[in-house]
């Protein structure tokens, strides 16, 4: 629907909305290459990321600068998953969020967090904020 209702509004020249590869893995390894080759993501692109995405997206602006990221779900530790553990994103194995460089790189960071998100807790949510 985001999709769909973004492009409706014409607010952006053009909007991808795609199926990344390995959506249950979501590994950073793939991830991050896809963003910047596949969909080209650079200082004009608006990244909505959700659970996953939204680390992602925090990944890519660390080295990439771009207009905006827009977080759902965000959070900062793998929560004690093992499946997330290997995903690459987090400390210690992914090395350290570079909040300063994430902050510089993007015109603006938006950020949505339920306080009963029962996956991810909204602790989480506020430590990225």
């Amino acid at each position: 629907w985001l999709h769909d209702k973004v492009k409706s509004e014409g607010l952006f020249e053009e909007v991808k909305c795609t199926n990344f590869p390995d959506p249950y893995d979501a590994k950073r390894e793939v991830w991050l290459p896809f963003m910047e080759t596949e969909l080209q993501a650079d200082s004009d692109a608006v990244i909505v990321g959700h659970s996953s995405g939204a680390e992602a997206a925090m990944r890519y602006a660390e080295t990439h600068k771009v207009h905006g990221i827009v977080l759902v779900s965000a959070c900062h530790t793998d929560l004690g998953d093992a499946g997330e553990r290997a995903s690459g994103y987090y400390p210690p194995s992914g090395g350290e969020w570079r909040w300063a460089e994430i902050r510089e790189n993007c015109g603006y960071i938006v950020q949505f967090h339920s306080k009963d998100d029962h996956l991810v807790p909204v602790s989480e949510g506020r430590h990225v904020a």
